[in-house]
């Protein structure tokens, strides 16, 4: 669905670069392409192998870089911008013309080039920069992954202070991982004391597999604010916009663990959140909506089964952004309405999970109708299989289990 001539020109113009040139350098024509489209997960104590903000490290790895590329692993899969444009899509889609500057670059030696070419670059996909509140938990937390009925999986939800006297607004938002080999993923969620599940204020939480995820099934007084899974980046809301937390709710951490082959018998974890909070009041106030099917069975064999469902707005909405959530199997998504095309990707990757803040909010009128399509690989040849030879799967929390989940952020249309 990528118009590569289109995409070609855009860097051409945007990043100063000749790519019929013979004298390709690192300073002045490679390090801008890593930057943009590399070193989110490739940087110090980042997600993947090897430190790309280093000259030396991308010289030795540039032909298996290269190889990653043409075998479509890298780059991970994001959404189509082809679909709906989003923030800094630019930076998760890698144009051709950057893939052949690479390897032209590898065939001429790698030259370095001038110390004068060197840019500064903004890296701030990987973190959040102004964080003014953090919350972790209050001691690491060792697993025991005892449940008979959910081997190797494990739900504990820990109730947290935030300590503001008055309402408060998230302006932007990031998890902190603390033992990424086990966190499958965490939802970030807003609950007074009649939502609390007893015992997840303690120190060691408690165990929420089976009570309607992290509020006990009470959604009156209770509301979801963010998830997190491998590979997102921070959620940035513009200026006039921001999801509102009361004085009298706690932040409810709900932490999925997974028994990986990484993952020691004594491992702990104490992860958390970081956030950039105002009291000043957004023109909109932001809420995370799931919309989701749940009803499927995946036969085991089907390298490419798909499901849909259809759904109706009661009332106007804007959505401002969007968090397609599958487990391994997943093989790509997309959300339409009968106009327009809202999220898709015809390559789903569980290991690069994003939420796709969109660059203007989407105005949905009430009795809009729109669709959810999920597509998973459940055939024997998928390297991602969990259970092997493969077996019919359905709905479920565990890593082992499937979903078909578009989270949005939406406010109430006016």
């Amino acid at each position: 669905m990528i118009l590569t001539s289109i995409l070609t020109l855009f860097v051409a113009c945007n990043t100063d670069q000749d790519s019929t040139s013979d004298e390709l350098t690192w300073t002045k024509d490679i390090q801008p392409i890593v930057e943009q489209h590399c070193v989110r997960c490739h940087q110090d104590d980042g997600q993947g192998t090897g430190d790309f903000t280093n000259f030396e490290t991308v010289q030795a790895m540039a032909p298996l870089m290269l190889g990653s590329i043409d075998s479509g692993r890298m780059p991970p899969a994001a959404a189509d911008p082809e679909c709906h444009d989003y923030q800094d899509s630019d930076k998760f889609i890698l144009p051709v013309a950057s893939r052949d500057m690479l390897e032209k670059w590898i065939d001429n030696d790698m030259p370095f080039g001038n110390e004068a070419d060197i840019q500064e670059y903004s890296r701030t996909l990987s973190e959040l920069e102004n964080a003014n509140l953090t919350l972790t938990l209050k001691e690491p937390y060792t697993p025991t992954f005892s449940d008979p009925e959910n081997p190797k999986n494990e739900y504990r939800c820990f109730a947290l202070e935030h300590n503001q006297t008055e309402a408060f607004y998230i302006k932007a938002l990031h998890p902190i991982i603390d033992n990424d080999s086990m966190v499958h993923h965490v939802v970030l969620a807003k609950a007074n004391d009649n939502a609390i599940l007893d015992g997840s204020d303690n120190v060691d939480g408690v165990d929420c597999i089976e009570d309607g995820a992290f509020v006990g099934g009470n959604y009156q007084d209770a509301a979801m604010l963010a998830g997190w899974a491998p590979g997102m980046s921070p959620v940035t809301f513009p200026e006039n916009a921001g999801l509102i937390v009361q004085p009298d709710e706690k932040i409810v951490i709900q932490m999925h663990y997974y028994q990986s082959e990484n993952t020691s018998d004594t491992a702990s974890d104490q992860s958390g959140y970081t956030f950039e909070i105002t009291d000043l009041a957004p023109e909109n106030v932001v809420t995370m909506f799931p919309l989701g099917v749940q009803n499927f069975t995946i036969p085991a064999g089907d390298e490419s089964y798909t499901i849909t469902d259809e759904f109706e707005l009661p009332v106007p909405i804007n959505i401002w952004g969007v968090f397609p959530h599958m487990h391994v199997l997943g093989k790509a998504y997309e959300v339409t309405t009968e106009n327009e095309c809202l999220i898709a990707s015809d390559s789903y990757d569980f290991d690069n999970q994003l939420t796709y803040m969109y660059n203007e909010p989407v105005r949905l009128e009430a009795n809009t109708k729109f669709s959810l399509s999920c597509t998973w690989n459940n055939g024997a040849d998928n390297p991602d299989l969990i259970l092997n030879p493969p077996q019919d799967i359905g709905y479920g929390e565990r890593t082992d289990e499937e979903m078909c989940f578009a989270f949005t952020l939406v406010s109430i249309g006016q």
